[in-house]
């Protein structure tokens, strides 16, 4: 078969690994900030409510997710809370803090101890971030001696007079976020946060040397940020963060995202890889954590949003999502951690109400890639159409329909070879499995596409096909329809050929 415009060959190099599926790649995010927490997460006056007050409704729609941890308590809503504040009885702690940049008071109910707690009862790791903007590099030590400390010593005696005698033994730390940005208390230059971080991590790694420690990334719009922060950190961190957020009013424009966040990854990689040439000795290179990403550009956050004022998801919005997936599973040799902004209705894969909640469009390809995939990612060769879309650089706000006709923006990049199929393939030898994710970018059209194997056997001509349904690329869910975007799944024979659905997300599962 020669390709054509609606032909394709897909051909899977089963001998050739790009990186292997492992470690942090799966985590959720909640925050201080919106409804994330307060009436998302925690909500002691629902009905829904568990007696510690967590909506028993929405841990057990998160915990489907089979997330590896948990971020919390920001992003943005961490810089304005002292660690101490989050800790200890909850009728001791402030009543709230005020989230100053829309004015929101955030309660503390929901603190460290509970966040730990949400966490291990769902099987998973927490990610604490440490307030590097308006706390001391003292503090985050002062931090970690209470929640790991064995000593008989002021903060670890601490924990105990709060009930606790065993350290938590949190590992993952994130020193800051995004605090380049003038969004956040505390901003600094990248020599005032290398010096802040130097020290803080000096005095971390004296009370706990087994922590990891995740410093913060900017990417393109600024790689001297990054050379700045690499140069003076990277013999002392062990991941390095990059954020970004995409979508555009027009489908075929989102379905350009996963090339933008391809060329971020290769960047920031650039940056690390020249930092790391200007050391003679090191404990090894630090990875990325891809630790906060998500479809974001109908609403910004509100003094407190209602919820028609969240980022409602469409099935369109659900395939840029895989395709994101796609590119960090990819990069697995240099991704280390990653987790999707947000769980809960702040960009939330899950929405909720008093009385319920909806998993959005977005939530189901969350699940499919984590049920399906494992083991390693091994190289996919895509021949077939290509087509022109532009998108932006990085996340520029919430983007007007009738701006975004505009080509001219400068902030714009435009593709003319993206690939209609953008493909994922993964081989778990332990569980006899091979895994093939397809998105189809072509809203108008099939593609009739072979499937040649090289280097694998499936056990017999029958896979198991998994499916996103919706009835189009605009098809979402709500309280009223909750189920207009979902899974469908069937056991087919499988020829030679195969014909994916225009503007579809298909899951084949063989055994080999």
């Amino acid at each position: 078969m020669t390709p054509s415009d609606s032909q394709a060959e897909l051909i899977i190099l089963a001998n050739k690994t790009l990186g292997r599926i492992e470690g942090p790649l799966w985590g959720q995010f909640i925050e201080l900030v919106g409804r994330g927490i307060d009436g998302g997460v925690y909500d002691p006056g629902s009905p829904l409510a568990r007696p510690d007050g967590v909506r028993a409704d929405v841990f057990e729609a998160l915990a489907e997710l089979r997330p590896t941890h948990i971020r919390y308590p920001g992003g943005c809503g961490m810089a304005y809370f002292d660690w101490q504040d989050l800790v200890g009885p909850p009728e001791q702690r402030p009543r709230a803090k005020l989230y100053r940049l829309y004015n929101q008071p955030q309660p503390t109910a929901f603190g460290i101890p509970e966040a730990w707690q949400y966490a291990k009862d769902m099987g998973a790791e927490l990610y604490l971030s440490v307030n590097a903007h308006t706390q001391t590099p003292e503090d985050a030590a002062n931090l970690v001696e209470y929640l790991n400390g064995t000593t008989p010593t002021k903060w670890a005696d601490l924990r105990r007079s709060h009930g606790r005698e065993e350290p938590y033994g949190i590992r993952l730390f994130g020193l800051g976020n995004e605090i380049y940005g003038d969004w956040q208390p505390g901003q600094k230059t990248a020599e005032e946060y290398v010096a802040w971080c130097r020290e803080a991590i000096q005095q971390m790694k004296e009370v706990d040397p087994t922590i990891e420690l995740i410093c913060v990334g900017l990417g393109r719009p600024d790689p001297g940020w990054d050379r700045t922060v690499l140069k003076g950190l990277i013999d002392r961190i062990d991941m390095i963060s990059i954020h970004n957020y995409c979508g555009r009013p027009v489908f075929r424009d989102c379905m350009a995202a996963s090339r933008v966040y391809e060329d971020m990854f290769n960047a920031l990689n650039v940056a690390v890889d020249e930092a790391m040439d200007t050391l003679l000795t090191r404990k090894g290179r630090p990875g990325l954590a891809f630790d906060e990403w998500n479809v974001w550009y109908r609403f910004r956050l509100g003094r407190r949003p209602k919820l028609d004022e969240e980022e409602i998801y469409n099935f369109g919005d659900a395939l840029t999502v895989a395709t994101i997936f796609h590119v960090m599973l990819r990069n697995t040799r240099t991704v280390k951690l990653s987790n999707t902004s947000e769980a809960v209705n702040i960009l939330g894969a899950i929405m909720t109400s008093p009385d319920g909640l909806v998993r959005q469009s977005i939530y189901y390809p969350q699940k499919l890639y984590r049920d399906c995939h494992s083991g390693r990612v091994v190289e996919t060769v895509v021949d077939g159409p290509t087509f022109a879309a532009k998108h932006e650089r990085y996340f520029v706000g919430v983007i007007n329909p009738e701006k975004a006709k505009d080509d001219t923006v400068p902030t714009l990049i435009h593709y003319d070879d993206l690939p209609a199929l953008d493909v994922l393939t993964s081989i778990d030898e332990s569980r006899g499995r091979m895994t093939i994710s397809v998105v189809q970018k072509l809203e108008d059209k099939p593609l009739k596409t072979r499937l040649t194997l090289r280097g694998v056997q499936p056990r017999s001509g029958r896979a198991t096909i998994h499916r996103l349904t919706g009835e189009s690329v605009t098809a979402e869910n709500s309280f009223e329809q909750p189920h207009a975007v979902g899974l469908a799944t069937s056991v087919e024979e499988i020829g030679e050929f195969f014909e994916f659905p225009p503007a579809s997300l298909t899951v084949l599962e063989f055994e080999i």
